[in-house]
């Protein structure tokens, strides 16, 4: 069978995409040595204070952290990374580094940003990845500079990276709960759909914004920061957030 011009412009598509999506897997794996695992930003404090119970109410907590926190601040914060790395504009990267900083609502989830920040610098200079060196790194940012030196699409970057976060979130629900496994796969079923809107809008987002000096997005969440400092003082926890 001959392909048509069509088709073997759609196969190459594809398989130059397909060439990506291994990298992108790592990036995203839990095995990934980073130290997610050990955090569950905020979240275990919301499930002692009893406002998390339930699968409803876990979803309820996550899709709300997702929607109005990272989907606001962090995946725009990507989109931009990617783009200053692909420019090779340190300028931008290290502002940004410095933006996400003071955008950190407790001393924990600013902790936890640099902490992983900092293990995925290490991971990438033992791959050999041209990795920039910025002094407190946010893990956000080093996960674009990861997606731009193995040429990921930043979008499928930003979906990755949401899917990653989701997961970890369901995990520490499923632990801390706790939640049988069909009811995790539910919730966080229920969760990924709102990926891809929450995505294009990030990029939106992204695009609007003018220089450094003139970036306004994220927005404050008092109940995430309440909880999250809360955590610092329990005597009993799993998650060092």
């Amino acid at each position: 069978m001959t392909l048509s011009r069509s088709s073997r412009s759609t196969v190459h598509i594809t398989n130059t995409a397909m060439s990506n999506l291994p990298r992108l897997l790592q990036l995203c794996s839990q095995a990934l040595p980073v130290g997610a695992y050990a955090y569950s930003q905020g979240l275990e404090s919301a499930i002692h204070q009893k406002t998390v119970v339930d699968a409803q109410t876990a979803r309820e907590w996550i899709s709300g952290i997702f929607n109005h926190g990272i989907s606001e601040l962090d995946l725009p914060a990507l989109f931009l990374a990617y783009d200053a790395c692909g420019r090779a504009d340190l300028v931008t990267l290290n502002e940004l580094n410095e933006y996400l900083a003071a955008s950190r609502e407790s001393r924990e989830l600013l902790l936890e940003d640099v902490e992983m920040g900092r293990s995925l610098y290490r991971l990438l200079s033992t791959l050999d990845v041209d990795v920039i060196d910025i002094p407190q790194p946010s893990f956000v940012v080093q996960f674009a500079i990861a997606g731009c030196r193995w040429g990921i699409p930043a979008s499928d970057l930003a979906t990755g990276l949401s899917f990653s976060w989701f997961e970890n979130q369901v995990a520490v629900a499923t632990k801390s709960i706790p939640l049988g496994q069909s009811d995790a796969q539910k919730a966080l079923s229920k969760l990924i759909e709102l990926i891809n809107e929450r995505v294009l809008m990030a990029q939106q987002i992204a695009e609007a914004l003018g220089s450094p000096g003139e970036w306004q997005f994220g927005q404050s969440m008092p109940a995430l920061a309440i909880m999250s400092s809360q955590h610092e003082v329990l005597e009993a926890r799993m998650y060092r957030s």
